[in-house]
């Protein structure tokens, strides 16, 4: 089945957390649980320990700027120009240097085969839907050098929250509102099969499950490599 998406959608959602004086897409349990996520991931040994780094739908700019802060060269693309220029705000204030561009993750034609260390799905793989998928993991496998490192921690399996669970279609695994998909919950084998078929060869693998009855989802964060 394929579902119609709203990609656009997500600049009227940076404009109403926003005017609520939110600091950013996440509250801040959320955020620091991510934080946390990458921090880890700096320490682990994963990653290069320098280089150029791209957040997917950065948003409003926080895993990037965290990056800047640890000394890599970031980029961050994002739909919503609301969140972009959020983002070029946050960098100016902060005094660290980041290149936040408007733009699709489906298309990253901007840079060139194969010039950057790192990428990062800052939560955006799971909002790209049916065939686009495959088009955001092929972009992402062509930006990144050889040996270079895909991070992706990305929403997965059965609905957990109730507030959802009305929203979902288990053929395609999407949220769908209003004839509207937005939100992909593939298993976690689904996610490393489109990975694997995509070139990238997964080292490090964790399912961080919420278990049942919680308002939250399942997560599946993945290290790949090219």
């Amino acid at each position: 089945m394929v579902h119609k998406t709203d990609y656009l959608g997500h600049d009227l959602l940076y404009q109403r957390r926003k005017s609520e004086g939110r600091d950013g897409w996440n509250d801040d349990k959320d955020w620091q649980e991510w934080r946390a996520d990458i921090l880890d991931l700096i320490a682990s040994g994963n990653l290069p320990a320098s280089g150029k780094v791209l957040e997917l739908g950065c948003g409003a700019g926080d895993v990037s700027l965290l990056f800047a802060g640890k000394g890599y060269q970031v980029s961050g693309i994002e739909i919503s120009p609301t969140a972009v220029d959020w983002a070029r705000g946050k960098a100016l204030k902060a005094g660290l240097t980041a290149d936040f561009q408007v733009g699709d993750v489906r298309d990253l034609g901007r840079w060139v085969d194969g010039h950057f260390n790192i990428v990062i799905d800052g939560h955006c793989l799971h909002c790209i839907i049916g065939g686009d998928r495959a088009d955001v993991l092929s972009e992402t496998y062509r930006v990144l050098k050889p040996g270079g490192v895909f991070y992706i921690c990305t929403m997965c399996g059965d609905p957990k929250a109730t507030r959802i669970r009305e929203d979902f279609d288990p053929e395609s695994r999407c949220l769908v509102s209003n004839g509207v998909a937005y939100r992909y919950l593939g298993r976690p084998e689904d996610v490393v099969r489109e990975l694997n078929e995509s070139g990238f060869k997964i080292v490090r693998k964790h399912l961080r499950e919420v278990g049942d009855n919680q308002e939250d989802q399942d997560n599946l964060l993945i290290v790949a490599v090219k």
